[in-house]
């Protein structure tokens, strides 16, 4: 009977640890309906449909920022098919979110313009998350800038809190897009194997980014944080998200909707930074606390091969 309490406790201590030390991370996944050089709709509904099951499998709560002007044609008609990708992102249960209409640069724009931006973002994709009872309620800074004077961060606060978005921070910021626009040229090309090669170093290289916020989080807080992810919808992470999924399960992560993630206390932190460079909110935090400058080093790179076959410096 000693033996059997003893192992019971035993056991419970250590489901006790494995609860403690669960991290919490949310998936973002911008510019919907997908960022790609492909022209043909059918490969790119049947792109974000793979993406979507990556999604489900590993029962992620992701969030979409949506870029509506990808929802047009060249000649500025809309393409069912690409509404059609957003419906399937509701119909599978996540959210969307804005990330204007056209993705413009905040900095080099007057913030009139910038507004416009916004509630051009919304025409389309409001109506559609209306109908499947859910708000419209978060945006996604294009290029991760909110300002490079604090007027213009002020007046964009103050615009977003009027028309009741909650600005979407990042705290695992990447070059992704780097790795994407590369293995899509190498699947253009038909070479699989740099594909292939692309696509096993931006596993690795998104593990290595995760360990270093990670670690940014623990010399800022003393403690794990919710993470936020971001990353793009693309050819990439339609054929490689679950294995990144997978892997950071494996590592202790337990994903969370946005929503959990700005319930970390750690997200009221002062932001008071005003810069021309988007970066993520886990240095914007440390920047505005005066941190040493060696907090900010050891980030991982892209491999250069990779910046060399996307033609793309880092």
């Amino acid at each position: 009977m000693k033996v059997l309490l003893a192992l019971l406790i035993g056991i419970g201590i250590a489901l006790g640890l494995q609860a403690q030390s669960t991290k919490k991370m949310t998936i973002t996944i911008d510019d919907l309906p997908m960022v790609t050089l492909e022209e043909d709709d059918s490969m790119r509904l049947q792109m974000n449909l793979d993406l979507l099951s990556h999604l489900s499998e590993y029962e992620v709560p992701a969030i979409g920022f949506v870029n509506e002007k990808k929802l047009f044609n060249n000649d500025g008609q809309l393409v069912p098919i690409r509404k059609q990708m957003l419906i399937e992102w509701m119909e599978a249960g996540f959210e969307l979110g804005n990330h204007t209409y056209s993705h413009p640069d905040y900095n080099a724009l007057e913030s009139e313009a910038f507004f416009e931006e916004v509630m051009k973002g919304e025409v389309i994709t409001r109506p559609l998350v209306h109908h499947y009872n859910q708000e419209l309620k978060y945006f996604r800074h294009p290029y991760l800038h909110r300002g490079n004077t604090p007027e213009k961060v002020e007046v964009l606060e103050n615009f977003l809190s009027e028309k009741g978005y909650i600005e979407a921070p990042v705290t695992i910021d990447n070059s992704e897009w780097i790795f994407a626009r590369a293995y899509e040229l190498a699947l253009r090309r038909n070479q699989r194997l740099m594909a292939s090669r692309i696509g096993d170093a931006y596993v690795d290289y998104m593990l290595d980014k995760t360990n270093y916020y990670e670690s940014n989080a623990q010399e800022l807080f003393g403690r794990d944080i919710s993470q936020t992810l971001l990353i793009h919808d693309n050819f990439l992470n339609a054929a490689y998200l679950g294995r990144l999924l997978r892997a950071l399960s494996q590592s202790g992560y337990e994903f969370i909707s946005l929503k959990e993630a700005l319930e970390d206390p750690a997200y009221d932190s002062e932001d008071t930074t005003s810069l021309r460079a988007g970066i993520t909110w886990l240095h914007r935090w440390a920047i505005t606390k005066k941190v040493d400058k060696s907090f900010f080093q050891g980030e991982p790179s892209c491999p250069q091969f990779v910046q060399d076959y996307a033609g793309i410096t880092e």
